[in-house]
This record gives structure tokens, C-alpha cells and sequence, in this order.
């Protein structure tokens, strides 16, 4: 799996969906991706259990990148930094960075 945007990040995902929250690294204040449910290829039955797990971390690591992609348009880059900080943490109109360095 990728690295996440930020710097922590939830795994909410269980059996039959995937979700993710992903967390300022100046405040905390969270977003959460939207839940995406687990498609399992249609192998259910126990026997076909292994099928399942694989297919189900293959659906796991794809809801965790296209959520990691998402994150971009949640948060802001400060450039001095590094961090990933929510717009609240960002001064847009000024320097364009955190507004802990501006």
C-alpha cells in the first residue's frame, strides 16, 4: 500500500466496504472518504474463502489509493513544511503555506 497523504490516517474498511479518514497534520480535523463496497467477485462460499481474501486485498488497496487521490483536493501542501493541512490551516490569500510558517 502507499504511504497516506498525510501523516495519519484510519482504516475503517471491513468485510463488505472500504473507507478511509485521513487527518490534518497541523489540527486534526478529519475527512473521510466516501465508503466504497466490497465487490468480492462473487466468491462467497467457503470454499472459495482464499479467492475472497485476495480479491478483497487487491479492492482494499484500490479504495485506499483512489482515497489517497481524493485527499489532495481536502487538504493543502506546505511547501516549508511538508505538511498536508486543512484549508482552516492554510493561508490561501498570503504566502501559501501552513499558517504555522506564514
Amino acid at each position: 500500500m502507499k504511504s497516506s497523504l498525510t501523516k495519519r490516517t484510519t482504516d475503517h474498511s471491513n468485510g463488505g466496504s472500504f473507507s478511509f479518514s485521513f487527518y490534518c497534520d497541523n489540527c486534526g480535523r478529519e475527512w473521510k472518504s466516501p465508503v466504497t463496497p466490497f465487490e468480492s467477485g462473487g466468491f462467497t462460499a467457503i470454499a472459495h474463502e482464499e479467492a475472497r481474501q485476495l480479491i478483497w486485498a487487491q479492492e482494499h488497496k484500490t479504495a485506499f489509493d483512489m482515497a489517497n487521490l481524493e485527499a489532495h483536493f481536502h487538504f493543502n501542501n506546505c511547501p516549508d513544511e511538508g505538511m498536508w493541512v486543512c484549508d482552516d490551516c492554510f493561508d490561501a490569500q498570503g504566502s501559501r503555506l501552513c499558517r504555522k510558517c506564514s
